[in-house]
């Protein structure tokens, strides 16, 4: 156990990296060595090329590199003499050899930088797509909306950093190794004073690791509140709340500037320091090898040349390990965001196909949240194929949380629900939703075309164009539609501001109506509209009726004299049914309703 938590701490990134790519991180590591091999030999070769062009001779005495004399036994093997021009040669075949590896190197890992990237974001995607509604409502909408724009590209950042690092640290390895192979005892001297100097660099990597957690974390806060910035902007404008919930976002801009600021004198004391250390190690143990141990300059003269190789991937590899670890908070907000999608994920076990939808039924439907608030209790239920009913009660009495077990987005935890007559946990959830239309009270309009609204962006045939002006005339937008700059191609803006309200709202009908579903919910659809435009949208639902299932939730009851059922509901129960008559002469609460709304 001890044994795998040293490995676990100090590969943690390592195997993060590993769970996406796999192999492919050990072919990057190959092509690594490879390179780092080849300019090492191509180096060595350096050392007899001076001594063959001071002996001015082409048969003097064989040069001296230590271990790496077999270098010079192949030169032999092969047929090539010890003089300078086929030195030279030898030397230029090794670095074209590794100028070759090192292109398919720096390929290799742009290519895993994009798959790493693209998979990443994807499963961020899908884990959004499979958590269940019910769960995602009681996430941070800041937090997920910056780990997936800002935070990415800090993991982006942060992967070129770790495989720069690795790549440098093999090298390093490589260039340590030659220079082992050359003078072990100068080796070994300067790897002690490089394990000194480490502990001062570790210290300033780990404050840099901790700045830039909080960095990610202060993001998150402070992209809450810019979404929330946009969403009531209107009202904030309206009222000067502005400048006082303006500094709510300067005080999170002040606290992560000041962490960056932080993060940017640790990498500046590390830039500014790291290169004297590492040097001063280096003539201290050259003053060491030749002073004290009484070893020859000219015995350290390849093992030194290595070392100053070694030396600038030592620079480096610190420089990118420190980079990397500046955005490190990336790969933190990126594993708990896919980590809390992953506890949240949708049961979604049912197969079973049920065609047509013919009734739904709830059965001693109860459902509270994990707090223990109860919201409904003891609910039954049924709605048949092409009936119209309508959920009224007070706010916070739980019709929206009725219709929203309804239609599958959220799972009661106590009652049962039938589909067709079969229990819902059997059938296939994305089947039934996929036979649903919502019509929310703020209309969902996206920043594009009429046709891309309606169509959700279905490819322009002619068989989906007449479907869309099908679905343009039944929601009674063929007026307004054909009255538009380019018609259909016409960009409705940001959350479609140039339409009116009702236009919007028949916008959304038009996309049901195209989809071509079985059931519309209307979830107070006409409570934010005037009265001409709730006149239309009415006109709209009376035209459905018979001919969809439509559920309602309403506030204004006059936009529900006309539909087959009525449910009272309040505290968590139903506590009267039936049609508008019926409720108005037999339950006293629903009468007090009617007559305070004066119609």
């Amino acid at each position: 156990m001890f044994l795998k938590g040293i490995i676990e701490k100090n590969f943690k990134y390592f195997f993060f990296f590993f769970s996406y790519l796999k192999h492919k991180i050990f072919v990057l590591v190959l092509l690594s060595l490879l390179v780092g091999l080849l300019d090492g030999f191509g180096l060595a070769l350096f050392i007899p090329l001076f001594q063959v062009a001071v002996d001015d001779s082409s048969q003097g005495t064989k040069p001296e590199l230590g271990e790496l004399d077999f270098l010079l036994d192949f030169m032999n093997s092969i047929g090539f003499n010890l003089n300078v021009g086929n030195i030279l040669i030898f030397m230029t075949i090794l670095f074209l050899v590794k100028g070759i590896f090192k292109f398919f190197d720096s390929y290799y890992k742009v290519s895993l930088q994009i798959f790493f990237v693209k998979k990443l974001r994807f499963q961020m995607l899908n884990g959004m797509e499979e958590v269940s509604y019910q769960n995602f409502v009681g996430m941070d909408a800041g937090r997920i909306q910056n780990t997936l724009s800002a935070e990415v590209y800090k993991v982006t950042a942060s992967f070129i950093s770790y495989f720069n690092t690795l790549q440098y640290a093999v090298l390093l390895v490589v260039y340590m190794g030659l220079a082992f192979v050359s003078n072990w005892q100068f080796a070994i001297l300067v790897s002690v004073g490089g394990f000194i100097s480490n502990v001062f660099f570790k210290m300033l990597f780990r404050k840099t690791e901790i700045a830039s957690i909080n960095i990610s974390s202060k993001g998150h806060v402070f992209q809450s509140f810019l979404i929330q910035a946009v969403q009531h902007f209107k009202y904030l404008k309206a009222t000067s709340y502005f400048n006082n919930y303006k500094k709510k976002l300067t005080q999170q801009i002040v606290e992560i500037e000041n962490l960056q600021k932080r993060i940017g004198f640790y990498n500046s004391l590390l830039n500014g320091l790291r290169e004297p250390i590492i040097l001063i190690i280096v003539v201290l143990v050259i003053l060491i090898q030749v002073s004290l141990l009484g070893g020859a300059l000219s015995s350290i003269l390849l093992s030194l040349m290595f070392f100053y190789r070694a030396l600038n991937y030592v620079i480096s590899v610190q420089s990118s390990w420190q980079t990397f670890i500046s955005q490190f908070g990336g790969i933190v907000s990126s594993t708990e965001i896919i980590q809390m999608f992953e506890e949240g994920v949708e049961i979604n076990d049912g197969q079973q196909a049920f065609g047509s939808l013919e009734h739904i039924s709830l059965e001693k439907i109860g459902f509270g949240f994990k707090d223990g608030h109860q919201i409904l209790e003891d609910v039954d239920l049924e709605i048949k194929k092409n009936q119209t009913i309508a959920f009224v009660g007070p706010s916070g009495s739980g019709k929206t949380t009725l219709v929203n077990l309804i239609v599958g987005l959220f799972n009661p935890n106590q009652g049962k629900i039938y589909v067709n007559g079969m229990e819902r946990t059997y059938v296939n959830i994305l089947e039934l939703r996929s036979k649903v239309g919502y019509i929310t009270q703020e209309p969902v309009i996206f920043n594009d075309s009429v046709f891309n609204n309606v169509t959700f962006w279905s490819p322009k045939t002619k068989e989906n164009l007449d479907r869309f002006w099908k679905a343009i005339d039944m929601a009674n937008l063929t007026e307004f539609v054909i009255g538009l700059k380019g018609q259909e191609e016409m960009v409705l803006g940001d959350n479609g501001v140039k339409a009116s309200g009702g236009q919007k709202q028949r916008i959304s009908i038009a996309r049901e109506l195209f989809k071509e579903v079985e059931i519309i919910v209307f979830d107070e659809a006409t409570s934010a509209l005037d009265s001409d435009s709730e006149k239309i949208i009415q006109e709209n639902i009376n035209s459905l009726q018979g001919k969809y299932t439509i559920i309602l939730i309403a506030h204004r009851l006059s936009t529900i004299k006309n539909v087959d059922m009525i449910y009272l509901v309040d505290q968590g129960n139903i506590k009267a049914s039936g049609d508008f008559e019926q409720l108005f002469s037999s339950d006293s609460n629903f009468r007090r309703m009617v007559q305070l709304q004066e119609f």
